[in-house]
């Protein structure tokens, strides 16, 4: 696993500890900058993401989302910045490519987040979606 790999997922798993939803600005900005100078390793960060959220508990999936919002919105700006068109042929190891990465696996996110989120983040959530 490459560090970048490792220090988003140690990232991840420590707001797990934190009270929920387990997330700060400075967290999220922190992490969306580790993706956004590796992104020449998109499809393992999406994975990391997309795995660490179908394990959180519902009480953290929120600040889970509230990460995979701000990289997907950082890497869409550096996508159109750079010209790249967001699709499924867009090359690996691009600001494209993750979007479009992410953009095919959040339906599922957003199906499992609405129904193990608790009341009380249901508000937070539909403001994301």
């Amino acid at each position: 696993m490459s560090s970048a790999v490792a220090e988003l997922e140690a990232g991840l798993q420590a707001m797990v500890q934190l009270r929920p939803p387990g997330v700060s600005g400075s967290r999220i900005q922190g992490l969306t900058n580790l993706c956004t100078q590796n992104i020449q390793q998109e499809s393992a960060l999406v994975q990391k993401l997309f795995i660490h959220f179908k394990k959180t508990p519902g009480t953290h999936k929120l600040g889970t989302l509230y990460v995979v919002d701000s990289v997907t919105r950082k890497w869409t700006e550096q996508a159109k910045i750079a010209g790249q068109t967001i699709n499924s042929s867009a090359p690996d190891g691009t600001y494209a490519a993750g979007v479009h990465k992410v953009k095919e696996l959040l339906p599922a996110l957003m199906n499992d987040i609405i129904h193990t989120a608790p009341d009380d983040q249901k508000e937070k959530i539909r403001k994301i979606s």
